[in-house]
């Protein structure tokens, strides 16, 4: 659970005076998962929601250029990770609507990526969920002695030369990776993740 979990959750218990219908919604959120733990699905009835599917563009999430397109200029060899969002190329909706759908995206050099993985990258670039196995915590920082992934909350780092295998801290398994393709100079989707995204409880 997270702080930001456990501090809504418990606030009901704090107040000596309880109706017997906030102690039951209370309660009823404890055995809950949150929003942002369940799957996305193609058929969310909200598109923000839905998981990054084939096709999808990327934008930026934050910064005076939060959802523009990011293009393969934009990210070069030894800076720091970006942070993504899919964008439906038709309808130029963000799928923004579900932290799991928040993408961190690297450069390497190709020459590195382990050969089972080129197929995934696209002239260097790498993409993976961006939410740590640890705690769900995002993915934002950079290793700088290796140039590997670092999750700034406990410290797990995953190599992104080789599908983001665990290379230190608490992570109990690799990051789910996202495989990606240029077309027309565009950086787009083109599949879906490789696995589980995030903390499994």
């Amino acid at each position: 659970m997270s702080v930001k979990d456990s501090d809504t959750r418990s606030c009901c218990f704090c107040d000596p005076i309880i109706e017997r219908r906030t102690l039951l919604v209370c309660g009823l959120a404890l055995t809950l998962p949150s929003l942002d733990t369940l799957p996305a699905r193609a058929d969310a009835p909200d598109p923000r929601a839905v998981r990054p599917q084939p096709g999808d563009l990327l934008v930026f999430t934050s910064g005076d250029r939060r959802e523009q397109i990011i293009r393969p200029d934009d990210l070069t060899i030894g800076a720091p990770p970006t942070l993504a969002f899919p964008m439906d190329p038709a309808s130029r909706s963000v799928r923004d609507g579900s932290r799991i759908n928040m993408i961190v995206l690297i450069r390497v050099d190709s020459n590195e990526i382990a050969e089972a993985d080129r197929g995934r990258a696209a002239d260097g670039i790498v993409a993976f969920s961006a939410i740590c196995t640890h705690y769900g915590c995002p993915v934002t920082g950079l290793d700088q002695t290796a140039k590997n992934l670092a999750c700034k909350c406990h410290g797990s780092i995953f190599d992104p030369r080789n599908n983001a295998e665990v290379v230190g801290g608490p992570a109990p398994r690799r990051l789910a990776a996202l495989p990606l393709k240029l077309e027309k100079d565009e950086l787009k989707v083109a599949g879906g993740f490789s696995g589980a995204v995030g903390q499994q409880r």
